[in-house]
């Protein structure tokens, strides 16, 4: 994933960025910058030369991707797949539209359960890193 932002402040390999919000960002519709007055803390790993106003673009590790996408996805399905399988364990006559309709349901409420868990406790944010100077 890649952001843009100008430079607020540098202290040592940490900056302080203040994103670009002309960008389209589909993942939070930009909610969560703005709750955080979106300041984004950067590392400069490759010792770029930069200076305070500069527009810069940042990465995400995508070790950290997809470790946030694993916990968003795994869980409900295999909430489906749970419901599917208890479904025809205890209704063995159940009709498989009943069976995968349940599955449904548990896949939902699983996914639900994630959202209210990752509300309470929000993931930590991860590191990024500046790519390159755009401007």
């Amino acid at each position: 994933m890649t952001e843009r932002g100008k430079i607020r402040e540098i202290k040592g390999k940490l900056i302080t960025i203040a994103p670009d919000f002309s960008d389209a960002c589909f993942g939070c519709m930009k909610m969560e910058c703005k709750t955080s007055g979106g300041i984004l803390n950067a590392e400069n790993i490759r010792a770029l030369p930069l200076k305070i106003g500069q527009t810069v673009e940042l990465i995400s590790p995508e070790k950290s991707i997809l470790g946030q996408s694993v916990i968003a996805i795994l869980p409900p399905a295999l909430g489906f797949l749970l419901g599917l399988f208890l479904t025809r364990l205890f209704f063995p006559d159940t009709t498989e539209e009943t069976a995968v309709f349940i599955g449904v349901i548990i896949l939902f409420l699983t996914a639900f359960i994630v959202y209210k868990i990752r509300k309470k406790f929000p993931a930590k944010e991860h590191v990024r890193y500046v790519e390159r100077i755009l401007a």
